[in-house]
């Protein structure tokens, strides 16, 4: 069972390019940016499903975690079930 300092330590040890592919990703397509992140981590060894994703997104934004912009816009956006293209840009 993967846990939310396993989530924190992979989210810490993608490489800022990957993430900025994951922004991306994730303002035109939320959906696939999560699996992407599945995808990830399963290239890590780790085992997370979408929902685990969302879930660990919607924890660290509580938390307040999130230390730069477009990372908390991701966050947010996953918090409420999409995206507002017009307030991203």
């Amino acid at each position: 069972m993967t846990t939310l300092d396993d989530f924190k330590a992979l989210r810490d040890s993608v490489p800022a390019e990957v993430q900025a592919e994951l922004y991306r990703l994730f303002t035109s397509d939320p959906e696939a940016s999560f699996k992407r992140m599945v995808e990830i981590a399963a290239e890590k060894g780790m085992t997370l499903t979408v929902e685990e994703v969302k879930g660990f997104l919607k924890q660290m934004d509580e938390d307040d975690e999130f230390d730069d912009f477009e990372l908390d816009i991701v966050a947010l956006a996953a918090i409420a079930g999409g995206t507002n293209r017009d307030a991203v840009c």
